[in-house]
Formats: C-alpha cells, structure tokens, sequence
C-alpha cells in the first residue's frame, strides 16, 4: 500500500498538501487554490426585505441597491421619464400615482463600516450625451417638478456633463469619483452606451454591468441606466443590451404615441395627440401598471412631463370643488401641525390630513389637491410645502382669495 493511501491522501508533518485528481477537462483551471470560505453562505444571517425607492398605485419598484434600466427609441421620452423618476426621489412624488418614501438608512463607508443612521436623500444625474443648453434644460425641468429653485446651487442634486470626454474610459473614471465624492443615494445614469468603447464586445460590456451593480449595493443606492433600444426591433441594443437584459432587476420601456399614426380602431379621442406610455418589460418583483404622461411647455422655454390620468383606468381622484365646510376644516387641520414657518413633505402632508380628519389615503390627498388649489399652499421649496397665512385667513374668514403665484 502506497503512503498516499495509508494517510488516507492527508499529507503528513513538512509534507505538501496532495493535489487530487480531476478530470482532463478541468485540468487547466487551476481551481484546486480557490478560496471559497467567505462566499459560504451565513446560514445565521437574518433576511434583510427588498426596499423600495418609489411605488405607483400601491405597487413598490426600484429596488434599492440594484440596477434599473430606462430603454426606448431615440427622442421617445427616456429623459422625460428620468425627469419624472429624479422628481419624485428629490420631492417625494410626481402626479397623484408615484411616491417615494425609502429611508436610506445603511451606508457603507471607505472602511467598509455599516452604519444604521438615516442619511438625506441625493440625487446624481450623469448626462453623456446632450449639449450644455439641454443639460441645463433638463436640470432646471427636475427643479421645477421638485419645487427646488432650479437658479442656486442645491445640496439634495447634482448634475454631471461629461458630453465632452473624450474617452469612454475617462467616463468611466469620472463616474467613479463623483459617486465616490458626492454620496448618492440615487444615481440616473443617462446613458449606458458611453462608458464603453464597443457595445458589441463582451469581454468589455459584462464587467461594466456587473461594476454598475456592485456600485449599486456598495453604496446601498438606487440606479438607474439608459439604454437605447435598436431602431428596427424591439431590443436593447447590441451585446451590452443582452446582458443587461438577464441582469439587471426591472426594464421599463418609454414608447412615444402619435395618433396619427395609429388605425382608426386605436385612437383615443379622450387622450391628446401625441402622448408617451411608460411599460415596465422586466420586474424582479410585481408588475406595475403602464402609464402615460405628456409635454407642456414651461415658463423657462423647457418641456414639463405631466402625468395623463387615463380615463379609462382613472382610480385615483383628481381636485374637486369642496364644500366650505369642509375646506374650512381642512386649512384648520393643516393649522394645527405646519405652522408657519414650519413646511414638510407631501407623503407627510397626507399622513397628519388621513389621521387628522379620519379618512383613507385616497382622500387625503383629495383634501390635499383641493388646498393646493386653492393657493394655501406656497410653491415647495426643496420638496418641502409650508403655509401660505392670507390664503388660510381668507378661507376660514370667507374672504375673496385668489391662487398664490410664488
């Protein structure tokens, strides 16, 4: 009997450990070295839920530490969409379906220590594609949806033009530094295709991906990729769109709609002319419904993404005429807990009018519409609305009031 056998193939005191047999074809893999104890999964590590960024009609999305895709063809709405996406982060909502309400509350620091401490919400937008006057248009589109003063530099957003890097590498590096110096809890990467040389080279567009999603994790942020579909299908484009297609966690696709174009059976005369339809195409968890949204032009010269209520679908209630009774109740109500010069967030807003006047969700923010309309409200600074006293004063002393125009 061998002495391999007779130690059972353990190598004995000053002796080399035995390497084991395998078959040819895993020869050349050199795996017999590979440390695999950390990657073992902590059989005593507590599940830790998803947490969501923003939800729509109830239905969460946007997992927080993943990498989310915004796809479409060229000039069907993708920015308008990241417009619609970085308000409702900065603000707490876009339109009556979509909020935010996810507390950021584990960051991980350059010596890799967890913290439990809540941190504020920031958002980065990256742009590598449009022109200075467009970048600038589409910054000062997301301050105005924000209620953020689009004209003074802002704690809460940043943007990045990197249009005249040269080098995709050199983007790359740029991307890094900035997550690494700004912090971001959201990041909107706009888009994709220019932080690699070749879209079509594996070899380059897989570790891409995968860095994104660790960025993602590591930073315990949001992020969100553009990434353009071919113009004669229906697919992300090239290799790069392959991969990211099996993995990232959710697709949603901008689709533009001219109803000139469509067969008399498909127009919708109760929606305007030219409209876009936001389809989610993959989700890791459940489906949210698709939605719709329009372009006004704004007072600054830039087009403003409004939300379009489908007929149709319409659940959620739109500003109606309320009863002096009842509009007097809600100012007194708002009174009691924002006292000027106090201001706080929509989603708390909605919260003191549902316990305050013992209604559901759904009314609340009826209530809320309604004061809003009635100019108590002034414009929401840094996503934060406060009190406008003359309005409230003649509300509840009935007296001629118009719409606040700050």
């Amino acid at each position: 009997m061998s002495e391999e056998n007779k130690t059972q193939g353990i190598p004995l005191p000053g002796q080399e450990d035995v390497k084991p047999t395998a078959p040819d074809f895993l020869k050349g893999d050199e795996w017999f070295d590979a440390e695999i104890d950390d990657d073992l999964l902590d059989f005593g590590k507590p599940y830790r839920p998803p947490r969501y960024t923003m939800e729509r009609k109830g239905v969460p999305f946007a997992d927080v530490g993943e990498l989310h895709i915004i796809s479409g063809k060229p000039g069907n709405g993708k920015t308008g969409l990241i417009s619609q996406l970085m308000a409702t982060v900065l603000c707490g909502h876009f339109g009556n379906t979509m909020k935010c309400e996810v507390k950021h509350k584990v960051r991980k620091t350059d010596t890799d220590e967890v913290t439990e401490e809540e941190v504020p919400t920031v958002v980065l937008y990256i742009d590598t594609e449009q022109g200075e006057d467009d970048t600038i248009a589409i910054k000062n589109r997301v301050c105005s949806l924000a209620g953020i003063d689009y004209r003074q530099p802002c704690q809460s957003f940043f943007v990045l033009r990197l249009r005249d890097t040269e080098e995709a590498s050199d983007r790359w590096k740029k991307i890094l530094k900035a997550i690494w110096k700004i912090r971001p809890t959201d990041i909107f990467l706009d888009g994709l295709l220019d932080i690699v040389k070749d879209y079509n080279d594996q070899v380059e567009c897989q570790p891409i991906i995968r860095k994104c999603m660790m960025l993602a994790t590591y930073y315990d942020a949001s992020m969100w990729a553009v990434l353009h579909e071919n113009p004669l299908v229906d697919k992300l484009v090239g290799v790069l769109g392959s991969i990211t297609q099996r993995k990232v966690a959710e697709i949603f696709t901008v689709i533009k709609v001219k109803q000139c174009d469509l067969k008399p059976n498909e127009k919708r005369p109760d929606l305007p002319d030219i409209y876009f339809r936001v389809k989610q195409n993959k989700a890791r968890g459940r489906d949210v419904e698709d939605w719709l949204f329009r372009y006004e032009t704004s007072a600054g010269g830039w087009g403003q993404p409004v939300e379009i209520i489908d007929p149709k679908e319409a659940t959620t209630p739109q500003p109606t005429n309320p009863d002096e009774a009842t509009m007097k109740t809600v100012v007194k109500c708002l009174l009691e807990f924002l006292q000027p010069p106090q201001s706080d967030y929509f989603t708390n807003i909605v919260r003191e009018l549902k316990k305050r006047m013992h209604v559901g969700e759904t009314k609340a923010k009826e209530y809320f519409n309604n004061a809003n309309s009635a100019g108590v409200f002034h414009m929401p600074v840094n996503g934060r609305y406060s009190l406008d006293t003359s309005q409230c004063d003649a509300i509840l002393n009935d007296l001629p009031f118009a719409p606040s125009n700050d």
